[in-house]
């Protein structure tokens, strides 16, 4: 068995993107004005900087005759990342510049696809990166032989990292030194062995990763010893299974049918939230719906998850999604909700009834 250590930017974009988020979402507020720059690196940079210095024109009157000085700092900080030269696995870049005297230059570049965006305020734009965090997937596939398992990470479509488990040969032992029964007894030995090794392999690996996602691909009967040899809580993470078995060495086929598999269970699991949370809501029960109601959830801590719609008001978005991400709440974006956009464009998940905490302090 071998771990191979190479791991794609994908992952440590992921962790990146969480520990910036954080960050900024509890950045406190200073007079200088934070510039949010989004870019889509799919087009070319001389337009990108047009777009960007055509927005600045515009943005810089709207800022307080008194904080253009620090704009144009920060405006000019965003020009000197964007005179960089990107590689071409690099697709997008978020950044947050500050000037005065608590100044702020973060760069987070990505291997997926942004919108272009800019935005300036006293606070940083974080809800690009809220959306982006709510696409950044990541699952585990396993692909069983009678010979070896494959083990996969996937991130955003990306096989970010491989671990090879193969079945030590014992076939060519039979007739040398070892009888037939010798073999066979040796052979249930080494299976089960095998499947011991891989069932830890996939549980310190999901472990690690924090995965909740397993899809388990092979020949059925391959895949069914592996599921059985898996402990309770990883068997539990076990999204759907495929019989599909590798071309040899290929095992392209296999994973591009494991992400669209995968990405129909994320979209029906975004799908069955929206309507657990209108279920809920409609009966009475640990849900509410509305911007007031949302922010007195948030403020109560009483949110287990933020549902929102991408067709919200901006200003609103952002104070939401800041309260959320600096509780560490996770937020699922979505769009087109009937329900949800009547009634502002956001709702939550509650981890308890509010008027039992109102109930609480004041007593």
């Amino acid at each position: 068995m071998t771990l191979k250590p190479a791991i794609l930017p994908t992952v440590q974009e992921i962790q990146i993107l969480h520990q910036h988020l954080t960050t900024l979402a509890t950045l406190p507020e200073t007079h200088a004005p934070v510039l949010s720059v989004f870019l889509d690196l799919y087009q070319h940079q001389d337009a990108l900087r047009a777009k960007f210095a055509q927005w600045a024109v515009s943005a810089r009157i709207a800022v307080k005759q008194d904080q253009r000085q620090m704009f144009d700092t920060s405006r000019a900080e965003v020009d000197s990342v964007l005179r960089q030269v990107w590689p071409d696995t690099i697709k997008s870049l978020a950044i947050f510049s500050r000037a005065g005297d608590h100044p702020l230059l973060t760069v987070m570049p990505f291997s997926a696809t942004m919108d272009n965006h800019f935005h300036v305020d006293s606070l940083p734009a974080i809800f690009p990166l809220v959306q982006l965090k709510d696409r950044f997937h990541r699952f585990v596939v396993a692909i069983c032989t009678e010979e070896s398992s494959r083990i996969f990470e996937i991130t955003l479509g990306s096989v970010s990292e491989e671990i090879l488990a193969k079945r030590p040969e014992i076939r060519q032992r039979v007739g040398r030194e070892w009888t037939r029964e010798h073999y066979h007894q040796s052979k249930r030995e080494n299976d089960r062995r095998f499947l011991r090794d891989q069932a830890e392999l996939i549980s310190n690996l999901m472990g690690k990763r924090g995965h909740n996602h397993l899809i388990l691909a092979g020949h059925p009967r391959n895949v069914s010893a592996l599921r059985s040899a898996l402990p309770k809580e990883i068997e539990a993470r076990v999204s759907d299974t495929l019989r599909q078995a590798p071309n040899g060495n290929d095992h392209s086929v296999v994973l591009e049918q494991a992400i669209e598999a995968f990405i129909e269970i994320e979209q029906l699991e975004s799908q069955n939230t929206v309507q657990r949370l209108n279920e809920q809501f409609r009966r009475g029960g640990l849900a509410c719906i509305g911007v007031e109601d949302t922010r007195e959830a948030l403020h109560l801590c009483a949110v287990s998850e933020l549902v929102i719609s991408e067709e919200m008001t901006v200003a609103v978005r952002e104070e939401l999604v800041k309260a959320a991400t600096a509780q560490n709440i996770p937020i699922e974006v979505c769009e087109g909700d009937e329900l949800l956009n009547h009634h502002g464009g956001v709702g939550c998940l509650l981890r308890f009834r509010m008027d039992f905490m109102k109930n609480v302090t004041q007593a």
